[in-house]
């Protein structure tokens, strides 16, 4: 899969997007932009998950955005030692879109559990993160993890719901 490894990210990028088109209003950017984020530098186990999005938010504000190529480049270095790739839109901006190529390395895995993967291609995935205020039917905004009045006022409304 090393050889497709361009095509495979190319076709879980129109996935994700897909995936932001049914369940987003925002209207997103053809111009796509990548990060590439290890998922252990941010994650840490039994930690709050306000704490582990604002830890997250503040790590991809210093990266530079890379065109596909460069990011394509950068992670076929690593592919080998990649467990699992997964694609999240960081931030739709009004021209362009920043997606987060978020990976995961086998040297974090235990080593029993590494013995019987260690051969195996990386697992892909496209998500978006949904916000706790959510309806069931009703679109959000894409950008809701990077805070901002919107969110916090449908917060403000959501935890009131439970006060009660």
């Amino acid at each position: 899969m090393k050889n497709n490894i361009e095509q495979e990210i190319q076709n879980l990028t129109n996935q994700l997007l897909e995936l932001v088109a049914l369940n987003c209003w925002n209207t997103i950017s053809k111009n796509l932009v990548f990060i590439l984020s290890n998922i252990s530098e941010t994650d840490t186990a039994g930690e709050n998950v306000f704490l582990h999005r604002h830890n997250k938010n503040i790590a991809n504000k210093k990266k530079t955005p890379q065109q596909f190529n460069d990011a394509i480049s950068n992670l076929a270095k690593i592919y080998d030692s990649v467990y699992d790739i997964n694609l999240y839109v960081y931030k739709a901006e009004k021209n362009r879109t920043i997606l987060d190529i978020r990976y995961f390395l086998k040297s974090e895995l235990d080593p029993e559990f590494l013995s019987v993967v260690a051969d195996n291609s990386p697992m892909l995935h496209c998500k978006i993160a949904h916000p706790p205020y959510r309806n069931t039917n009703s679109k959000f905004d894409v950008n809701w993890e990077l805070g901002g009045i919107r969110h916090n006022w449908n917060m403000f409304w959501y935890k009131r719901k439970f006060e009660k």
